[in-house]
């Protein structure tokens, strides 16, 4: 009975501290995720407001290439064609721009021209857009006459406003562009412009495209005296100098906190259990004690045994059971296979999301693959991104059929806490016939397969063969090799010319080379990937890019074009990086032209476009290599600062082979036109491509019908006959284009 009471003494105080302590918790919890969907509700409604922005920017830059042409200065100031007009400020803009309402001002501010679904109408119905209308007018004038001051030209970019307002409970597009001449005619350019108008209502669903666009709830309009449902975010259209409320964007925004909030009720009841336990640990120290040393004894030899970031065993306890399955196999026969498991282009997620991202991908492809392995089977992992499965009482057959399942369960979209990834992996396979082979030996024989499989395309798997032991040895040799050359500066850089139709040279393309000590040359195809798999492909690029900064001084004049990979332009330091190689050489960066493929531009993050904009305001031009073989689109032209697209030479390849490159090539020139932008064509080796690309209005090629890569030598001597080279049959005869 006494026992009981001082029982009794001793939980009183300690059931007050637990409620204390969960009442705070409960009370941190909620305010947590009040602001954590407050957050979210913030980051949702700047999604939307940047989403209707970008539409109506969109609409605006449609309008370019109309305005930005000789005809239309032609048709309006100079002679008004009023059926040229109506069928391209009227019928074109409702038709292929979806603005149903259209007016036209002359250069005193009147309109002459008005047009709605369909049919002209009448002017002085239009006062009132125009009115509201007035304030995007004015922002074009005022960024027309800032760029005119600074002695700048137009461009797309510049000649197009788009803005959102509300009128009468309803949202529409306004774009504004001015009509000016696409040439430097200077009797054109004398006249003062007129402006184009175009008016869209934004349709309900445009609303819902947008919803989807940005993963938010349906977001719906509401009128002023509407009431709101609670909790919702929205974006408010106000009366520019009254402030009132014309209309509002409404939805139900995501809430992460109260979802984690309501989740974690349950463990904070269990925290409190936790906490009441504490008291029977001060009552049963003696007996609690023992249980945590056998408890501690427990952990010790799991941790020793297991990986600590997914539970799975680790190297020691995969040595031993493969060392049990071999002693099985010594008893009853049979076979029994090792898998190794590599995931492809795992550096790739640590570089670009974080090494929590890594982890998180590795927790998730283990729990994949936990699920679809027999329970008789080992799954283990290795480190990194290696894992290892043990399969007894197999054969080939069921092998094979394993390592099938395993690629569809680990391929396809990832999504994780810091963002969404594209997951796959390779596979090598061993097959132990004899229960003396050692699991070291078992297991390189399976990671030679696994090389042997990335080696194939990844993605696959493959079975250890004798010969593969030669083929790594050869890949261990030349990733030394380039290691240790790539340290000395032992590797070459080439320059082939960019010429204009005349055979004027206009630019040069830095291009590496490497020569092994034994092997001989190799392929820039086979090295440049294996820089980038062994994690040099920064340094390499770096050498390549103070190489190429270095020999510009020597052709002054000349923009010296160098590739950059995707794995350079996101480390975090590339852009400090490059403004140190610039400080070193002493070149300005006006000499230097960054050429990118489209697969930098595929993740359309906010980092990439900070990066190239960072470049580009040091001074470098931003060229797009290989355009048109990947994800080109006018969304990545028009976000990204992009100053030259380069046609890929498989195009060029089929110039009067098949009609349809020489169509795509005459629609890439007319969009960089429209655009501003520059082109070049590469890969060009006969007088007969480059008879049709001068058709087609490509004015720069690149290729061996006038020159290969060469050493800056002859660079230096092709400058001094005037920067112009010949055609000639050596030239062209029995070669092929080599990046």
């Amino acid at each position: 009975m006494k026992r009981s009471v001082s029982e009794l003494k001793l939980l009183a105080p300690m059931a007050l501290i637990v409620v204390v302590a969960v009442c705070a918790l409960v009370g941190s919890l909620w305010m947590w995720a009040d602001q954590a969907d407050t957050l979210s509700r913030n980051r949702e409604e700047s999604l939307v407001k940047l989403g209707l922005n970008q539409m109506a920017d969109d609409h605006a830059l449609l309008m370019t290439p109309i305005t930005i042409w000789d005809k239309a200065v032609e048709s309006t100031h100079v002679k008004y064609d009023k059926k040229w007009v109506k069928d391209n400020i009227g019928g074109y803009f409702e038709s292929y721009l979806k603005f149903e309402s259209n007016f036209l001002m002359d250069d005193k501010g009147a309109i002459v021209f008005a047009y709605r679904k369909g049919a002209e109408a009448d002017t002085q119905s239009f006062d009132g857009i125009s009115q509201q209308a007035a304030g995007v007018i004015k922002d074009l004038r005022t960024r027309f006459g800032e760029r005119a001051a600074r002695g700048l030209s137009y461009n797309s970019d510049s000649n197009h406003v788009g803005r959102l307002i509300a009128v009468n409970g309803k949202i529409y597009i306004i774009g504004v562009s001015f009509l000016l001449p696409d040439s430097q005619d200077p009797k054109l350019l004398a006249y003062k412009p007129y402006i184009a108008v175009g008016t869209h209502e934004l349709s309900q669903q445009e609303l819902v495209a947008l919803s989807q666009r940005y993963m938010v709830s349906e977001i719906k309009l509401v009128q002023p005296g509407q009431t709101r449902p609670e909790g919702s975010a929205a974006v408010t259209f106000r009366d520019d100098s009254t402030g009132e409320v014309m209309v509002e964007l409404v939805w139900m925004p995501d809430t992460p906190g109260r979802t984690l909030f309501v989740r974690s009720l349950a463990p904070v009841l269990m925290i409190s259990l936790g906490l009441g336990l504490i008291a029977l640990v001060l009552l049963h120290q003696s007996q609690k004690a023992a249980q945590g040393l056998i408890a501690s004894e427990a952990k010790a030899k799991h941790m020793a045994l297991h990986d600590a970031l997914t539970g799975l065993p680790n190297r020691t306890l995969f040595a031993d059971r493969l060392k049990q399955a071999c002693e099985r196999l010594n008893r009853q026969g049979g076979q029994v296979s090792v898998m190794c498991i590599g995931l492809d282009r795992f550096k790739d997620v640590n570089d670009t999301l974080g090494h929590l991202a890594g982890d998180e991908l590795i927790r998730h492809n283990a729990t994949k693959i936990s699920g679809i392995i027999r329970s008789g089977d080992t799954l283990a992992r290795l480190g990194g991104d290696e894992f290892v499965i043990i399969q007894t009482d197999t054969d080939g057959l069921s092998t094979a059929a394993l390592a099938k399942r395993v690629l569809e369960v680990l391929t396809g979209t990832v999504n994780l806490q810091s963002g969404q990834v594209f997951s796959s992996c390779s596979i090598g396979v061993t097959l132990i016939h004899d229960s003396d082979v050692e699991p070291a030996e078992a297991l390189r024989q399976a990671d030679l397969a696994l090389y042997r499989a990335k080696d194939l395309g990844r993605g696959q798997y493959a079975f250890f063969e004798v010969e593969m032991d030669a083929t790594i040895k050869l890949r261990k040799t030349l990733e030394t090799g380039l290691r240790e050359a790539i340290h000395v500066e032992d590797i070459d850089v080439v320059y082939q010319p960019q010429v204009d139709h005349f055979g004027n040279i206009v630019g040069v393309e830095a291009l590496c080379r490497w020569t092994h000590p034994t092997r001989g040359p190799v392929s820039p195809s086979y090295f440049i990937p294996l820089a980038e798999e062994c994690g040099l492909m920064h340094e390499l690029g770096s050498l390549v890019m103070r190489r190429a900064m270095t020999d510009s001084h020597r052709w002054p004049g000349l923009k010296v074009a160098v590739n950059v990979s995707a794995t350079q332009l996101r480390r975090a330091s590339f852009v400090g990086h490059m403004r140190n190689l610039l400080a070193e050489t002493h070149t300005a960066a006006t000499q230097i032209e960054i050429e990118i493929t489209e697969g930098v531009l595929l993740n359309d993050d906010t980092t990439t476009q900070t990066v190239l904009r960072d470049l580009r305001h040091m001074g470098f031009s931003i060229a797009l290599d290989d355009f048109g073989t990947g994800y080109s689109s006018l969304g990545y032209l028009s976000r990204y600062p992009v100053d030259k697209i380069k046609i890929d030479r498989s195009f060029v390849s089929n110039l009067g082979v098949d009609p349809e490159s020489e169509a795509v090539i005459r629609a890439i020139v007319k969009l960089s036109k429209a655009l501003n932008l520059n082109i070049v064509a590469e890969g060009v080796e006969t007088r007969a491509q480059k008879a049709i690309l001068r058709q087609t209005g490509c004015q720069i090629i690149q290729g061996y019908l006038f020159s290969k890569p060469v050493p800056r030598e002859e660079i230096d001597e092709m400058m001094r006959h005037d920067r112009r080279l010949t055609i000639s049959d050596g030239n062209v005869d029995g070669m092929k284009q080599v990046s």
